[in-house]
C-alpha cells in the first residue's frame, strides 16, 4: 500500500514538473482603431527542451572551434549526433459563426488611415415616400450634427496616417503580458508571413518579444482596404526562442584607504621620493664623499 502511494506521489510530482516547463501564450490582436483585443490563437512550447537544445548547440560550436585543426578531428565532429530542434506550436482558435462574422466586419486592414471611409454616411438628398418635408429637414440636420462630431474625431486621426495591426501575448498562468504592433500593410505585403521572437530571462520565463514580418516595406499595391475574412491567413507564423546571456562584468579597482595624520586628523600629504628614502640615500652620499681614491705616487 505504501509502495503504491509512493509511486503515485512520484508520478504526480513528475507530471507537475513537466507541466511547469510547458508554456502556453495566448495571442490576441486588434486594429489601431479598436478598443479591445480579441483572442486569435496560442503558442505552446517546452522551455526545458529548448534550453537543453541551445546548450547543446553552444557546446557543439565550441567543440568545432577547438578541434578544427586536423582533418581527423573534423571528421569526428561531423559524426556527432545532434538532437532535432524542439517544436514550437502555433495554432489558431476555432471561431464560431458569430465570431467569424465579427472578424469579417471589424478587421479591415488599411495602411492609409486607421478608420474606413465607409464609416461616414452619405448626405440625404431626397425624402422617403412616407416622409414629410419637416421630417426630411430634421433628418438632414441630424446628419450634419453627426458629421460635425465625426469631423472632430477625425481631426485626431488624419487620413494619410498609418493604420497599425497590434498583437498582445499573454501568459494566463503567470499573468505576464506584452504588446507590439506593425503597419497593417506589412501583413499584406508579406502574405501574412509573421515572425515572433520570444526572449527568456534567467528563470526561463518569457519577459519580452519581437513581432515583425518577412518584409519591411509596403508598396502602393498593399495600401488598399483588405478585410480579414479568416484566421487561416495566419498559417505561416514562425516562432523563435532566445535565452538571455549574462554579459561581461565591469572591473573596478578597489579604493585605497586614506591615511590620516595623527596630529591634525586630516588626510596625510603623500611624501616625495627623497622624503621616503632619505635614510638610505644620505649614508650612500657620505660614503661616496669620504671614500679615498688611489694614493698619489711620489714624483720620480
Amino acid at each position: 500500500m505504501r509502495l503504491s502511494a509512493y509511486i503515485l506521489g512520484f508520478a504526480l510530482a513528475a507530471s507537475v514538473q513537466v507541466l511547469a516547463e510547458e508554456v502556453t501564450l495566448g495571442v490576441y490582436h486588434k486594429l489601431s482603431d479598436h478598443e479591445s483585443f480579441e483572442k486569435r490563437g496560442e503558442i505552446r512550447f517546452d522551455t526545458e527542451e529548448w534550453v537543453q537544445y541551445q546548450e547543446q548547440q553552444a557546446e557543439q560550436r565550441l567543440l568545432q572551434q577547438q578541434q578544427a585543426n586536423t582533418k581527423r578531428q573534423y571528421k569526428k565532429n561531423k559524426n556527432v549526433d545532434l538532437k532535432p530542434a524542439p517544436q514550437i506550436v502555433y495554432s489558431n482558435i476555432e471561431l464560431d459563426a458569430k465570431q467569424a462574422q465579427s472578424l469579417v466586419e471589424d478587421f479591415v486592414l488599411n495602411v492609409h488611415a486607421p478608420y474606413r471611409a465607409s464609416d461616414h454616411n452619405e448626405e440625404p438628398t431626397e425624402a422617403y415616400e412616407d416622409e414629410t418635408e419637416e421630417e426630411f429637414a430634421t433628418r438632414v440636420e441630424e446628419w450634419k450634427m453627426q458629421e460635425e462630431e465625426a469631423a472632430e474625431k477625425d481631426a485626431e486621426r488624419t487620413p494619410g496616417t498609418v493604420g497599425f495591426y497590434q498583437i498582445k501575448l499573454k501568459d494566463e498562468i503567470r499573468g505576464w503580458e506584452a504588446m507590439s504592433s506593425i503597419k497593417s500593410c506589412l501583413l499584406v505585403a508579406s502574405d501574412f508571413q509573421e515572425r515572433f521572437t520570444l526572449h527568456l530571462d534567467q528563470n526561463r520565463n518569457v519577459f519580452a518579444f519581437d513581432y515583425y514580418t518577412s518584409v519591411d516595406q509596403c508598396a502602393d499595391a498593399h495600401s488598399q482596404e483588405l478585410p480579414l475574412s479568416t484566421l487561416d491567413k495566419f498559417k505561416n507564423t514562425q516562432v523563435e526562442l532566445l535565452e538571455g546571456s549574462q554579459g561581461p562584468k565591469a572591473r573596478y579597482n578597489k579604493a585605497q584607504a586614506i591615511k590620516l595624520d595623527e596630529t591634525t586628523g586630516q588626510p596625510a600629504v603623500e611624501k616625495t621620493f627623497f622624503q621616503k628614502y632619505w635614510m638610505y640615500i644620505l649614508p650612500a652620499v657620505i660614503m661616496f664623499l669620504f671614500a679615498g681614491g688611489e694614493p698619489e705616487k711620489p714624483a720620480a
